[in-house]
């Protein structure tokens, strides 16, 4: 298995150049994918972006609130 520099294993990706798929905000054509997109209903894949609209939607998005799942309540 391949590392980065920060000894964490590199991500899977897909390889889904065969699909066509092109990114929902810029048009640029998908050939990797950190996932395996499975199709919908309506017969489409759905948005799917490319690394670089992704990144900046989530920097858009601003910062998630996780609170851990537990609620923050005690237990009596």
């Amino acid at each position: 298995m391949a590392f980065q520099q920060n000894d964490r294993p590199q991500r899977q990706t897909f390889d889904v150049s065969g699909l066509s798929l092109k990114c929902a905000e810029c048009n640029a054509a998908i050939d990797r994918l950190p996932f395996e997109p499975t199709l919908k209903e309506d017969g489409t894949y759905g948005k799917i972006y490319c690394f670089e609209c992704n990144r900046q939607r989530r920097r858009d998005s601003g910062p998630r609130n996780y609170r851990g799942g537990g609620g923050g309540g005690s237990y009596r």
